[in-house]
């Protein structure tokens, strides 16, 4: 490709300044808590009441007025508080009251005596050292105050998350709806995962690649469809698609003869921002906006570059679709062993990164699936990088797990 060629190419971060400008206004949907779990709060979620609700005992133990007790006290024992009870007896000088950790401290008691500090002795305790008021006890409130803020809209649910969730009562918690996708693969040289494929065949492999990747950013899929090389089916199938929120397809955008889908996206009301990209792997990527809100991504055929583009700029877009900052987590690590000078393309090179350094992967352009399959990061270098040695620092983009 000639300097003249790749200037004509919208380099990567032009590319996400377009899509960042889309319109994206994700929808609400409240989901059962169990349902939950990966989805993005869309709202703040406020204490219902203060926590603890009472005067807690952060131990097992005996329940004193520290006004009573000094090394060597005897206490008269009045009774005893377990977890969830209700304190029955209001404690009066020279008693303690036996209470078990997270049980309510009885009223007039101010500090907690742990086992190990005393010593019982039938109807008595023996205290063996001074108490402060407040000791191993945790005031009402004292973990957060009755509408405080405890959750904030955009935070991913996870397991801590939804325990604060069902602690402070939400059941159907209020989040982005995740977008709905249609994919699409075309090409006639495409058959099933199930086929035993002929000579000149391949197995459809990108679209479980992609539709694994699409749920991992948060997703949902309603439906995968191969497309042969004809353009009117084509045009049904991407019409068709059109009732999902994203539209996206692999294969068919370059400059061959089969290559329909740019221009059938054009016929179809979308409005092409992107085309082709100052990228390697994935010169072929098409982005697309319609006035009714849709849009459409299309992926070159080739596995790595399919892969790159989704969850470079893809992903991109689906995060903010789900009320999350577009930009994904970045590594920076230093290089495991040197590489060469970088071309004039934004490069995305497959990598194993151990948490320590970085170790590029030897692969054979952008088919190899295989070598892709075994790392778990890209190092991403700039457009007409410079060599780099060993130990230089790099950035990583990790691949997600499905």
């Amino acid at each position: 490709m000639s300097e003249l060629d790749v200037a004509k190419l919208i380099s990567v971060e032009q590319a996400c300044a377009l899509i960042d400008a889309a319109p994206a206004s994700p929808r609400v949907a409240r989901v059962p808590l169990a349902d939950a779990a990966g989805r993005v709060l869309a709202e703040d979620v406020l204490c219902d009441r203060d926590y603890p609700p009472f005067d807690k005992s952060l131990m097992d133990g005996y329940a004193v007025r520290s006004a009573d007790v000094r090394a060597g006290v005897v206490l008269r024992i009045a009774g005893e508080i377990a977890a969830g009870q209700r304190p029955t007896r209001r404690l009066q000088a020279g008693q303690a009251i036996a209470i078990m950790t997270g049980a309510p401290l009885p009223p007039n008691a101010d500090a907690v005596v742990p086992v190990e500090l005393a010593q019982r002795n039938g109807t008595s305790i023996t205290v063996r050292d001074a108490v402060t008021t407040g000791q191993y006890v945790m005031r009402r409130g004292g973990d957060r105050a009755a509408g405080t803020r405890v959750l904030s809209r955009g935070t991913v649910i996870g397991a801590t998350q939804l325990a604060v969730l069902a602690t402070v009562g939400v059941c159907r918690p209020p989040v982005f709806a995740r977008p709905t996708v249609k994919l699409l693969a075309t090409g006639d040289e495409i058959v099933s995962v199930r086929s035993r494929p002929g000579p000149y065949k391949i197995r459809n492999a990108n679209s479980v690649m992609l539709a694994g990747l699409l749920r991992s950013l948060g997703c949902d899929l309603i439906g995968e469809v191969v497309v042969p090389d004809d353009r009117k089916r084509l045009r049904s199938a991407l019409s068709r698609a059109a009732v999902a929120d994203l539209v996206v397809v692999t294969g068919g955008m370059s400059m061959g003869q089969y290559d329909f889908v740019p221009g059938l996206l054009v016929e179809l009301g979308f409005d092409l921002k992107i085309t082709k990209l100052r990228i390697k792997p994935g010169k072929p990527f098409v982005f697309g906006l319609r006035t009714d809100g849709k849009v459409a991504i299309g992926l070159p055929g080739n596995p790595v570059s399919a892969y790159v583009c989704a969850l470079r700029l893809a992903g991109r877009l689906i995060r903010r679709m789900q009320g999350l900052p577009p930009e994904p987590t970045w590594i920076t690590a230093p290089l495991a062993e040197p590489l060469p000078a970088n071309g004039p393309r934004e490069f995305y090179q497959p990598a194993v990164w151990d948490g320590t350094s970085v170790r590029p992967l030897k692969w054979k352009g952008s088919a190899d699936v295989f070598t892709l399959s075994v790392a778990d990061a890209l190092i991403v270098r700039p457009e007409n990088d410079a060599p780099r040695d060993k130990g230089a620092a790099v950035q990583l983009l990790e691949i997600p797990p499905c």
